[in-house]
């Protein structure tokens, strides 16, 4: 498998088959293209879910959908219907001569295709198998085969409970932080598992759930649940143990986010309010007291916050070394100079002659030599089936005629399909 342009990076010369959709199989696919590894992403008849979730930004060259273009870049499109014994027999040839193999399928759905992970390990005992699911496949217990979200895995880990607005209602978090938390754990694993492939030629399958994925993100909290002190029985707010005043104030021009979690941060933010004698008032001079006042230091802080803009208050907390940062749309994040400046943002190739600014890979910062690219569906079929597998331009055109890249016809269901499931469903 030959990458286009030609692989860099520690990854170079790794061969990657991916089988997933949606966030968590296809963000890790992602960081290891980033890191070099040649990425074959096999999709079904129309492409995955993400190439039909609006938006999709449209040109005389074709479409690409923001959804699908933030988590695939420079991969390598191959369209199979491996429903259809020919398109199954051409997978089965890709993993063959694969180093890892990632899906976020459930596992009965692979099983139907012949592509559970456990069998695939009997098989070819060298392969890398990533699996992500919702519960994962061993030890799942009853919810074995359950649908899994990324903002199901948050919920039952405690996250979701954490954060809360400054009544103290639980609030979703409001982006998949579980898939990604998935990704980047599948990630680490599979370079872990790539390691003891190099050193002892053998490969290992790792069952990543969602949910148990989720957990390091609650850590702390987890620590401190288990040492209850009864002083914070009764605390109501945006959290209960980081610091206070700590979370999101409003401002005149939008909101800001302030982290005081500690007691000489507290007096150095009353200098920056103009009241250095609340720094020292026994009423709010220690977190525990302030924990006891929540709602009243809330309400000092936002008398302040609410009278000044963003960058006023920004201005005023980092002269007096308070943590502090302006609450970013999207779309100042994407023009933000510091993040520029730090090489944060990568700009991608759309594949129909337009640009993506995207986040950069923080895994391994290094920006490839070349423009990363987004891949048109099917793009790279020809190119991997003779660069790969030595299929011969006529055999392609059989193999074609006999359906193994699907027909007309089922691409149109396929899309009718994307286009009705819900966002972020686990197809089966």
């Amino acid at each position: 498998m030959q990458s286009s342009p030609p692989a860099s990076g520690p990854l170079a010369g790794v061969k990657v088959v991916e089988l997933s959709h949606l966030i968590a199989g296809p963000y890790c696919c992602q960081m290891l293209a980033d890191e070099g590894a040649t990425v074959i992403k096999v999709e079904p008849p129309g492409g995955e879910l993400t190439r039909h979730r609006q938006p999709s930004r449209r040109t005389a060259q074709g479409e690409v959908t923001a959804y699908y273009a933030s988590l695939n870049r420079d991969k390598q499109s191959v369209v199979l219907d491996l429903k259809n014994p020919e398109g199954a027999a051409i997978m089965t040839r890709l993993i063959e001569e694969a180093d890892v193999f990632v899906t976020n399928m459930r596992a009965s759905a692979l099983k139907r295709l012949g592509l559970h992970p456990q069998d695939l390990h009997k098989r070819y005992p060298r392969l890398v198998i990533a699996s992500i699911s919702g519960f994962g496949m061993e030890n799942s217990g009853e919810s074995a085969g359950r649908a899994g979200l990324a903002i199901v895995a948050e919920a039952m880990s405690g996250a979701t409970g954490l954060t809360r607005d400054h009544q103290g209602n639980p609030v979703w978090c409001g982006f998949a932080l579980g898939d990604i938390t998935a990704a980047v754990s599948a990630h680490a694993g599979i370079l872990l598992a790539l390691r003891n492939q190099e050193k002892h030629g053998i490969g290992k399958v790792l069952d990543v759930g969602l949910v148990e994925c989720m957990l390091p993100m609650v850590t702390v909290a987890m620590g401190r649940a288990q040492v209850k002190d009864e002083t914070f029985s009764g605390f109501s707010g945006s959290n209960s143990f980081h610091g206070i005043p700590y979370g999101a104030f409003p401002c005149s021009d939008g909101a800001v986010n302030i982290g005081v979690n500690r007691d000489d941060f507290w007096r150095q933010f009353c200098v920056a309010m103009g009241k250095p004698e609340l720094g020292t008032d026994p009423r709010y001079a220690t977190y525990v007291e302030r924990a006891r006042r929540q709602q009243e230091v809330h309400a000092i802080t936002e008398e302040f916050t609410r009278a000044r803009t963003r960058q006023q208050v920004v201005d005023k907390l980092v002269s007096q070394d308070v943590p502090v940062a302006a609450i970013l749309q999207l779309e100042e994040v994407i023009s933000d100079g510091y993040l520029t400046q730090r090489g944060a943002l990568w700009e991608c190739d759309d594949g129909i002659g337009g640009k993506f600014t995207l986040p950069a890979n923080t895994a391994w910062f290094e920006k490839p030599k070349h423009t990363p690219k987004i891949p048109r569906l099917g793009e790279h079929r020809d190119a991997v089936l003779k660069g790969a597998l030595g299929v011969s331009p006529g055999e392609i055109d059989r193999l074609a005629g006999l359906g193994a890249f699907g027909t007309p016809e089922a691409e149109a269901v396929t899309e009718r399909k994307s286009q009705s499931t819900a966002a972020g469903a686990t197809l089966d």
